[in-house]
């Protein structure tokens, strides 16, 4: 078995080793954020500009897209760049939208919140929930006979939403329609695949971006903020203090050895409770050995 692959059941000279290891490791987190921070700036960010739409008094993002942009001279500029030259519009490979962009600025007395939304639906395409009583008269129509919008996708690019429901296959000519458009593209399918190869290059970069950001902002902010330098400090009412790593290898001690009246482990001899834990057992002879 490789190493650090126990993960439920161990012996407590295991769980020493491995903590040791990691606290070790904790020397090159500085260093691993600036690499992140410099592959971030590379990759470059892409954005669309939605146009707005007026929904109940209030202005909101629509799916209108007007505009696009993409970092100078950053991996996903030359992406793009190829992409366009080879007859693609940008629009078409994904609606690059962030949810982390929707902001609450203000709430007031009663209870109602303001939201500034940069993209449509807040950056999210989410299904529609469904009401037991539906489906419910819309306007402009006199009964609540037409289709079960449940688990609908709140999107222009959801076609059941525009053809009034969803269509079953045999209703129409399907495979004829289906043989036309393949005898229609065949010619130029290498040329289609080269595009869509593109757009995955696009797409998978932005991933990697998102990733990237995540470990940054919230990983390692999670498991050392406010306590390495380099990383940004820890925010209590969004990240658990009881789950920083140091607090987490303490309360393992404490359940695992011997602890002085001050708190610190005594020479790592095992506790009394172990053998009721059931997940964990002494070493044997041939695991003593120093930490990895």
């Amino acid at each position: 078995m490789g190493s650090f692959a126990k993960l439920s059941v161990w012996p407590v000279g295991y769980f020493r080793a491995t903590s040791s290891w990691l606290l070790r490791a904790r020397k090159s987190v500085a260093a691993r954020i600036a690499a992140i921070n410099a592959e971030i700036a590379r990759i470059g960010f892409i954005q669309v500009t939605y146009g707005t739409e007026e929904i109940n008094g209030e202005k909101r993002p629509s799916e209108t897209r007007i505009g696009f942009t993409v970092t100078k001279n950053s991996s996903l500029e030359r992406l793009v760049r190829a992409y366009v030259a080879m007859g693609g519009n940008p629009l078409d490979i994904s609606s690059f939208m962030h949810p982390d962009s929707t902001e609450i600025v203000e709430q007031d007395p009663d209870g109602n919140i303001k939201v500034v939304q940069r993209y449509p639906h807040g950056g999210v395409l989410a299904p529609k929930s469904a009401e037991y009583n539906e489906p419910l008269p819309k306007e402009g129509e006199n009964t609540g006979y037409g289709a079960d919008e449940g688990g609908w996708i709140r999107s222009d690019g959801y076609y059941p939403a525009r053809q009034g429901g969803r269509i079953n296959r045999g209703a129409f000519d399907f495979n004829t329609i289906v043989r036309y458009m393949h005898q229609i593209r065949a010619w130029a399918n290498q040329d289609v695949k080269a595009l869509q190869d593109l757009e995955w290059r696009i797409i998978k970069l932005c991933d990697l971006r998102e990733q990237l950001m995540t470990e940054r902002d919230e990983v390692l902010v999670q498991a050392f903020g406010g306590v390495l330098r380099g990383v940004g400090n820890l925010d209590a009412d969004r990240f658990p203090q009881n789950l920083q790593v140091q607090n987490l290898i303490q309360d393992m001690y404490s359940m695992l050895y011997r602890m002085g009246e001050d708190g610190a482990v005594q020479g790592f001899r095992t506790n009394d409770k172990v053998p009721f834990l059931q997940f964990t057992f002494e070493d044997t002879a041939s695991e003593l050995r120093d930490p990895k």
